[in-house]
């Protein structure tokens, strides 16, 4: 019997953008493609962690649906995004394995629940909003334990510069650095940045977004995991970009520019690490506006 592949297109991520810790989030302008093949044949285990998240986003899946598990489930990717980078990698794997159920099972998930179904399993809605649904996302959870997301506009002109370092920084390492709570001061602080930041976007006001981006909960205490933050952020926007912000829990630097200086930026930020004695790369992309689709179902041997 010919199995089912389905292929998943889904875009990168930068979450908490500065200070909106785990509850903002863009879509980025690169795609990873995942592809799912459902077959009767039990398929060997994998060793490759992010087939693993795939997978195991699948088995979520089919437990809320409370159905058994198809007999073989097969995972290939495309084009990778790196893991540990602070780049939506684990939130594209989750995407796409429950967005391939979905497909198999003809819809039987609607918006809300695939955003529920993934953000659990993230944690949190940050990564997993853009990655399903593209552009500017703020997402929360709410008190019934559904997650509320809801779109901003963005400037359609506006280009990312990334740095992606070689080193990693796992998620799980980079938030044993944050303390268990935080003063009354820089909580306040935090949420009006945050606010500030989707106002800004909004609006067009992109000289606010230095400000915006001024975050006292995450990234000064994720600079112990990597020393030349702040010098890279000095760099970017002496380059000329708006605001840079650690991608996520890290190791990524996202900078916000015009196109103009956009490959100058990501050429600084490089610069910046490498004088630290930390190598990488840099590129430069957009904000994507739509998010994870499926591009393709055939009906495959097994």
């Amino acid at each position: 019997m010919p199995g089912t592949a389905i292929t998943v297109r889904v875009p990168a991520t930068s979450a908490n953008l500065g200070a909106g810790f785990d509850c903002l989030g863009l879509a980025l302008d690169m795609f990873a493609s995942v592809t799912v093949t459902f077959c009767e044949a039990e398929q060997p285990p994998t060793e490759d962690v992010g087939e693993k998240m795939v997978l195991s986003a699948v088995r979520h899946a089919y437990q809320r649906l409370g159905k058994p598990l198809p007999g073989g489930v097969r995972v290939r990717y495309q084009v990778a995004i790196p893991l540990g980078r602070g780049l939506g990698a684990s939130a594209v794997a989750r995407v796409a394995g429950v967005l391939a159920v979905n497909e198999l099972e003809r819809g039987v998930f609607d918006e809300q629940a695939l955003l529920d179904l993934v953000s659990e399993l993230e944690g949190h809605g940050d990564n997993a909003c853009p990655a399903l649904f593209g552009g500017l996302q703020v997402c929360v959870q709410g008190a019934d334990g559904h997650y509320v997301r809801a779109a901003s506009r963005f400037p359609a002109d506006a280009h990312i510069a990334l740095l992606i370092p070689e080193h990693s920084m796992p998620t799980k390492e980079a938030r044993k650095a944050l303390p268990e709570s935080y003063s009354k001061a820089d909580t306040v602080h935090n949420i009006g940045r945050a606010a500030l930041f989707v106002a800004a976007m909004a609006s067009g006001r992109m000289e606010l977004l230095a400000e915006a981006t001024d975050d006292r909960v995450h990234q000064r205490q994720r600079a112990a995991l990597f020393p030349p933050l702040f010098d890279i952020f000095a760099a970017a926007r002496q380059a000329g970009a708006y605001a840079a912000w650690l991608s996520g829990a890290g190791s990524s630097v996202a900078a916000i520019c015009p196109e103009e200086p956009a490959r100058a930026v990501a050429n600084a930020m490089l610069a910046a690490s490498k004088a630290a004695g930390y190598d990488g790369r840099a590129l430069v992309t957009r904000i994507a506006k739509e998010g994870a689709t499926v591009s393709r179902v055939e009906l495959v041997d097994a």
